[in-house]
């Protein structure tokens, strides 16, 4: 029964601590109890509602010592919750007009980013020496020290009624004194009731007050601070301003009468905390929506919004914004402001002018202070191929030569001395002009012509002599077509073909065809040097162009002849030809049983015999009958068929597996063979070998008569003569492949039995024969030759005994001879692979 009768009251307890708020947060009062908590309260014994008591008191120290922990220790800053949906007020948007509306950026609130991330609690320094004119109050300590008569120390909380208990004195009434009143009222009692001793007097931890902090304030409420908080602690702890409320005329009220006002401006712009005063209990700190509001954008310091107290005229705004910035432009702002019938507008100042500093200015405005134009004046631009690029004063009566006084101390190695570019703006419309000077003469002959003038905004452009170029002169080129007209043609000039620097170009006044090579960077190497021809464009009564061709001549231009020097006109195309049978030198290489082998340079149409002749001929080791030689071109031509075969017997795999799966079983070992042969494939490379009978084409060819075995060379063809071979070769489907000692008398078949003789997939009846020099015999024709007496047909040295697959055993396959073809395919490639190997 006992314990049910605990149990049951820590359950009454329980309910009315819920009930009654005991959990409410410190910085909430807590409600008044309901007319059911009462009665519930009433219901239980005196012994519950005792124990009730002493839990309700130790829940009450508890958390006021959580509370006054929570005021003295500052937590981390976290983020403002997210806008209740109140908008700022705005200064006026941007003037909807074309020729005034512009894209800015959304000005800030000046100030409010100061609570852009608040403590949850704010509490000042409490290790810092009391001032003299602190308030003392209940919940106060105050440190005593006593020596003299006796050495006594003594930490007294002042209590609710403001008295301080001192030992052997009794209750002191210090509340509402300063602490250097409190400090000489205990002095006195000290001395006058405690003969011999003396005291030091000073302050321990201190009391926590309540204030309210009301009105447009993120989170308003009631808060519990350090008795030393200032206005702009209690700020901090409720998250500062909103959106719509005021810095300027925050208030301080005190038992209903206004003690003070705050401007943080005077705070954020000046530093000054004069206005931040103390706290005392139950203060309250009321925040007033925001007064009249001006933007201030362009160029000043600290563009933003800024709610105005005092300031009316454009010059203490301006002020509030830091001030103008050195690039502003002050005869060019402007108020954007809203009328009396409601109607955005614009109205002009000059604030370099005491009137237009003096302006007025209305809430809403917004004040934009223009820049200065990004352009410089004065200046001449030096780009390109130079030491120091950039800009320079430019002075009256400036040149060239005054610009650029040295090649080799301003200019970077091999600059184009015969081409430079002058860019120039002509005025009003700042239309763009171009034309040529020739640098090296300028900066040699400061007294001549050719040292041109300059003027305000010129841009020399200096060209590296094999650096390109175009990505230089193709965008002035565009600007140029770009501004042009029907009455005034694009004013571009291109030349091509044989020149170090070919495209498009500006044309000049007076510029010919000389000037246009000279932009090209002159005639390359292998230019034709003596007649051009030029492309001209003209249109003809306004209803069609007409194209035509004029030869020119290059030669006498060259020479400097002014009749032949054409002047040009836009859209004017140069083709510089080239200098006929100019190539690049063809090379062929010689391998192998030659007396000089090596890389050797052909003319056009060069045959074979020729280099072998050059080669010193072949030596006496040389096995004429196994040259080999190949061609890129062929190589690229049996690329093309490996690959094409490859794509049909895949097709052709694909297309019978798919059959075998549905129809017939048994013949997986066709397929299986053949998926082999198609892996075999794939791993061939091509040899690009061109057969020749390199003995009859050295029988033929002695004392440099023409013959139908030589070959015309074409560049990277390559010969190689091998050393004599005594071996014959013996490969394919035998047990044993092979080399064999060349033995004459013997045919296909004696060399086939001594390797072993065919394997049983063998197909005997189409063995055939590939030659040294890489042409194929069938069996049949060597054996019959060779019994007829024949015996140039006979087996000879270096020659390769072929033994093929017996292509009967793949016959599923629908275009099975295409497996004929590859395995002949891979017989020659494996025939011809150790020649071949050698390049």
């Amino acid at each position: 029964m006992k314990f049910a009768g605990v149990a049951k009251l820590f359950q009454h307890i329980l309910a009315v601590c819920l009930l009654i708020g005991i959990m409410t947060p410190v910085f909430s009062a807590p409600p008044e109890p309901t007319a059911e908590q009462l009665q519930r309260l009433r219901d239980l014994d005196p012994e519950q509602r005792a124990a009730l008591g002493r839990a309700m008191e130790r829940e009450k120290k508890a958390g006021a010592k959580k509370q006054q922990t929570a005021a003295e220790q500052p937590v981390l800053v976290t983020p403002l919750p997210v806008s209740d949906g109140r908008e700022a007020e705005q200064p006026v948007q941007d003037v909807d007009d074309s020729s005034v509306a512009r894209k800015e950026p959304e000005l800030p609130r000046f100030g409010y980013d100061l609570f852009s991330g608040t403590p949850t609690t704010f509490a000042p320094a409490t290790d810092i020496p009391i001032s003299a004119d602190y308030v003392i109050g209940p919940g106060d300590t105050v440190e005593i020290q006593l020596y003299g008569k006796q050495n006594v120390e003594y930490s007294l909380v002042v209590t609710r009624e403001g008295h301080l208990q001192f030992p052997e004195i009794g209750p002191v009434a210090v509340a509402g004194l300063t602490f250097e009143e409190m400090k000489a009222a205990l002095k006195a009692r000290v001395d006058e009731q405690m003969i011999g001793e003396k005291v030091t007097i000073s302050m321990g931890e201190l009391r926590s007050i309540r204030v309210f902090v009301l009105g447009d304030a993120n989170r308003p409420g009631s808060y519990t601070v350090s008795a030393l908080s200032t206005m702009t602690n209690a700020l901090f702890v409720s998250g500062g301003v909103n959106a719509i409320g005021s810095l300027r005329d925050i208030q301080l009220k005190r038992r209903g009468e206004l003690v003070t006002r705050l401007d943080l401006y005077d705070l954020l712009l000046r530093g000054d905390t004069s206005g931040d005063v103390r706290l005392q209990p139950g203060d309250v700190i009321f925040i007033p929506p925001a007064g009249s509001t001006v933007g201030v954008s362009g160029e000043v310091r600290r563009p933003a919004i800024y709610e105005l107290r005092k300031e009316s005229a454009v010059e203490q705004v301006l002020a509030l914004a830091g001030g103008l910035l050195p690039t502003a432009y002050p005869q060019a702002t402007q108020i954007e402001r809203i009328n009396a019938r409601g109607e955005r507008t614009l109205v002009d100042l000059d604030i370099s002018k005491t009137a237009g500093r003096q302006a007025r200015l209305q809430s809403g405005d917004l004040l934009r202070v223009h820049s200065i134009l990004e352009k410089m004046e004065n200046i001449v631009l030096l780009t390109g191929h130079v030491q120091r690029p950039g800009g320079y004063e430019w002075r009256p009566g400036m040149r060239i030569a005054d610009l650029v006084p040295s090649i080799a101390d301003d200019l970077l190695p091999r600059p184009d001395l015969e081409y430079a570019l002058v860019k120039r703006e002509l005025k009003p419309d700042h239309r763009l002009e171009l034309f040529s000077v020739r640098l090296g003469e300028a900066i040699k002959n400061p007294a001549s012509a050719l040292n041109v003038a300059l003027e305000p905004r010129d841009e020399l452009i200096v060209f590296g002599f094999s650096e390109d170029r175009e990505p230089i002169v193709a965008p002035l080129v565009e600007d140029l077509k770009a501004h042009a007209t029907f009455q005034h043609p694009a004013p571009v000039v291109a030349v091509s073909g044989l020149v170090r620097q070919p495209g498009g170009y500006p044309l000049e006044q007076g510029m010919r065809v000389s000037d246009l090579v000279r932009a090209g960077g002159g005639l390359a190497e292998a230019a034709y040097a003596l007649g051009a021809e030029l492309t001209r464009y003209a249109v003809i009564d306004g209803s069609y162009r007409e194209v035509d061709h004029v030869e020119v001549n290059l030669a006498q231009i060259l020479e400097g002849s002014a009749p032949a020097d054409l002047v040009l006109q836009a859209h004017d195309t140069l083709q510089i030809k080239r200098l006929p049978e100019w190539a690049a030198a063809d090379t062929v290489e010689i391998r192998g049983e030659v007396k000089f082998p090596g890389v050797y340079p052909i003319a056009r149409g060069e045959q074979l015999s020729r280099v072998l002749e050059r080669a010193g001929g072949i030596t006496d080791m040389a096995f004429p009958q196994g040259a080999v030689f190949v061609r890129a071109e062929l190589r690229e031509r049996e690329r093309e068929r490996l690959d094409e075969l490859s794509r049909r017997l895949e097709m052709d795999l694909a297309s019978l597996a798919l059959k075998l799966a549905q129809e017939d079983a048994t013949q997986t070992q066709a397929l299986d063979l053949t998926r082999g042969l198609a892996e075999k494939l794939r791993a061939v490379e091509p040899t690009g070998r061109l057969v020749i009978d390199l003995p009859k084409l050295l029988a033929t060819t002695r004392g440099g008569r023409r013959s139908e075995y030589d070959i015309n060379l074409v560049d990277g063809d390559k010969l190689y003569i091998p050393p004599v071979t005594q071996e014959v070769t013996v490969t394919g489907e035998v047990f044993y492949p092979t080399s064999h000692l060349y033995k004459k008398g013997l045919d296909s078949e004696n060399y086939v039995k001594m390797s072993g003789g065919a394997t049983a997939k063998a197909d005997t009846r189409r063995i055939y024969v590939v030659r040294a020099d890489g042409s194929v015999l069938p069996r049949g024709e060597i054996d019959a030759s060779w019994f007829g007496g024949a015996e140039s047909q006979a087996i000879r040295p270096g020659d390769t005994i072929v033994v093929p697959l017996d292509v009967e055993r793949v016959r599923p396959i629908n275009l099975w001879t295409n497996v004929s073809q590859i395995i002949y395919q891979l017989a020659i490639a494996a025939a011809s692979a150790n020649a071949i190997g050698v390049f």
